[in-house]
């Protein structure tokens, strides 16, 4: 395990994004991508397309299980594994509207996944996340927020 709150990775992806309807297109292109861990948050893992101000938070987990199998078919974010090399993340965007707009395919190659939860779990163990949080802080947010944020 190292000492640190965080880590950053780059790693490099390919993004397909697809608008939905009749007329949208598809474009495909390499891009690279920055992914963050912080131990304020064990539970979740940020992916951002570098020089773009899209950045995507979602479970940890989902990544980790996704290299083996097909998850998070309810959300906003999927994780498949292809064949045995690549590994496909699907971000539904601008679904807060409650229609989405596009689909965000990124490829990657499975090493690649592989390496950012590697360099994850050396942070905080897969399954370890809730020894990093302090429940008298859990305590006092929560009721900080039903007190109305006072």
């Amino acid at each position: 395990m190292i000492d640190a709150d965080g880590v950053t990775y780059p790693t490099r992806a390919r993004l397909v994004v697809r608008k939905l309807g009749p007329t949208g297109r598809a474009e495909a292109r390499p891009v690279g991508i920055e992914w963050r861990y912080d131990r304020a948050d064990p539970w979740a893992i940020t992916m951002q397309v570098i020089g773009t101000e899209y950045v995507y938070r979602f479970a940890r987990d989902l990544l980790d299980r996704g290299r083996n199998e097909p998850v998070g078919a309810d959300g906003f974010v999927f994780v498949q594994p292809l064949l045995s090399q690549w590994i496909e993340v699907t971000v539904r965007c601008n679904c807060g509207t409650g229609t989405c707009t596009s689909v965000a395919l990124f490829s990657f190659n499975h090493a690649e996944i592989d390496n950012v939860l590697d360099v994850t779990e050396q942070l905080v163990p897969l399954g370890a996340e809730a020894d990093q949080v302090d429940p008298a802080a859990v305590d006092v947010e929560l009721a900080r927020i039903v007190l109305g944020g006072q």
